[in-house]
């Protein structure tokens, strides 16, 4: 009887144990996701053209300082760093693991962030708390290397060519859910809000950032050649075969919730963050740095 106890002690053991190391790794080890994308409108000399993207930090660490994080970049060796938002929390003073990772990163390439939807809910919360948080948070990424683009766009060379890249900031109501039987279409993202505040698609290739991958549709119809999102988190927990399971706007399997999308001639990779949304939990759905590699057709 005590051998059958026994072994039924270990089994349990060996069971936690697993689980425990499993949840680890699952929820504190980086995955690095791999892209080689080809376009026939690609300059010459952007061919081979190397891009790291992050999203969605939320206060998450990976070794002290984000040491981890920022080697681990690094080491891709990336012609340019793109950030697409959520590097703090609207309303828990985080922000500090982001300036951790951009003292240890040292500008070891061009970095480019647009705004997600938790830095435009902290910013009307400094305002209406009359501090100075965000304010603080811009100038100290600006210090650290940092180009905003919140509305905006800037040219990017490489050797005698270039490319735009551009930053979406939609406003807070384009978050909201669209499923809701009394849904006012007043509140979806549209094409021409993107030309009111982006001007018109470049004839030049071009990259956008925007924070919120659910209006892929409008991106592509407006001219994106690629775009670069976040804030699903990947869907929390994600089931294989099926995909994420929930979006912050609590919509059950959000229709881009990781990974690459095609349509037409555009791309949209959605990364699936580095930490936390509203569950501290991932499962089936480690923290993701996003490598992509252009090449010209």
């Amino acid at each position: 009887m005590f051998k059958k106890n026994r072994k039924k002690y270990y089994i349990v053991a060996f069971t936690l144990i697993f689980l425990i190391i499993f949840f680890y790794w699952q929820n504190h080890t980086l995955q690095i996701t791999r892209y080689e994308l080809t376009y026939e409108n690609l300059p010459e000399s952007f061919d081979g053209y190397r891009i790291v993207q992050i999203s969605d930090m939320h206060g998450k660490k990976f070794g002290m300082e984000n040491i981890g994080l920022a080697k681990k970049i690094k080491s891709l060796n990336p012609d340019i760093l793109l950030i697409t938002g959520d590097m703090m929390s609207s309303t828990i003073n985080d922000e500090g693991a982001f300036f951790d990772f951009l003292d240890h990163f040292n500008r070891a390439c061009p970095i480019y962030m647009c705004l997600g939807n938790h830095e435009q809910i902290a910013s009307q919360l400094t305002y209406l708390a009359d501090n100075d948080r965000y304010s603080n948070f811009l100038a100290r990424i600006r210090k650290k290397g940092v180009v905003l683009l919140d509305n905006s766009r800037i040219t990017v060379k490489n050797d005698s060519d270039s490319i735009t890249l551009l930053g979406l900031t939609p406003e807070l109501y384009h978050y909201s859910r669209r499923d809701i039987k009394h849904y006012d279409e007043n509140l979806s993202l549209t094409v021409s809000y993107i030309e009111t505040v982006l001007g018109e698609s470049p004839e030049q290739f071009n990259i956008l950032l925007a924070h919120n991958p659910a209006y892929f549709k409008e991106y592509v119809s407006w001219g994106a050649d690629l775009i670069l999102s976040g804030h699903v988190h990947g869907g929390v927990i994600r089931i294989p075969f099926f995909g994420g399971v929930f979006s912050p706007e609590k919509i059950f399997f959000p229709e881009y919730d990781a990974g690459l999308f095609e349509s037409r001639d555009s791309i949209m990779v959605v990364n699936r963050g580095l930490g936390y949304s509203k569950v501290n939990l991932r499962l089936f759905n480690r923290p993701e740095i996003s490598f992509i590699e252009l090449k010209s057709n």
